[in-house]
């Protein structure tokens, strides 16, 4: 094999390991999918000591991942339940990972519809979002900038696929200076197949959020 059609060989095994990598960030062949008899609720009653008249669970979820870790946490707390849904819908397959890349570049904020709340409502709030180009979807980036979270607690969990909380914890803190952002919850996409029943259990009960008697 002579130098030019190595190189050739090699250029074009990075470009596969490249995709791959990039599909791994969302989990393409991970993914539980998108549940459409999982909507926004409120006013459940959860199985903690926390008060659920002061709870809001709110997600960001395209492959399904996150939105069935959100389902989990909130069927254990209770409160009120809201998914950030964008304006303008996202791709799907090899075109998201393309589009991201240029969202993440161009620092842009997509719009998300009203979720109707009132903030001044809650005083625990749980945020959850997939890891995409190991760091928050700018669709975090714009809830962020939306709502004013001083004086409440942020409770964080992520999926991803391999980045744990990628620093995005750390990130949040910075977002919000005058807001408590306790210890999050890390998931890998690829284990929301499974029941995580026990493992958001005893996150919780780590947070000091028992269950009742």
């Amino acid at each position: 094999m002579n130098k030019k059609v190595m190189t050739i060989v090699i250029a074009a095994l990075i470009v596969i390991v490249l995709a791959i990598g990039g599909f791994m960030l969302f989990g393409r062949s991970r993914s539980v999918g998108l549940d459409s008899s999982i909507e926004n609720q409120d006013g459940a009653v959860g199985n903690t000591t926390l008060d659920s008249d002061r709870v809001l669970v709110v997600y960001f979820s395209e492959t399904g991942n996150t939105q069935k870790l959100a389902q989990e946490i909130y069927e254990q707390v209770g409160g009120n339940f809201r998914r950030i849904e964008p304006v303008k819908p996202y791709p799907t397959g090899a075109d998201l990972f393309d589009y991201t890349e240029k969202e993440r570049d161009n620092d842009e904020r997509p719009e998300f519809k009203d979720l109707n709340i009132n903030l001044n409502d809650y005083d625990y709030i749980f945020v959850g979002y997939p890891m995409w180009w190991y760091t928050l979807p700018m669709m975090m980036y714009t809830f962020f900038d939306t709502y004013d979270f001083s004086g409440k607690t942020i409770i964080p969990f992520n999926t991803h696929e391999g980045s744990g909380d990628g620093g995005t914890y750390e990130t949040i803190k910075k977002f919000e200076p005058n807001a408590t952002v306790l210890d999050g919850l890390p998931i890998r996409g690829r284990d929301m197949s499974k029941d995580q029943t026990d493992t958001v259990k005893k996150w919780l009960k780590g947070l000091g959020f028992d269950e009742k008697n």
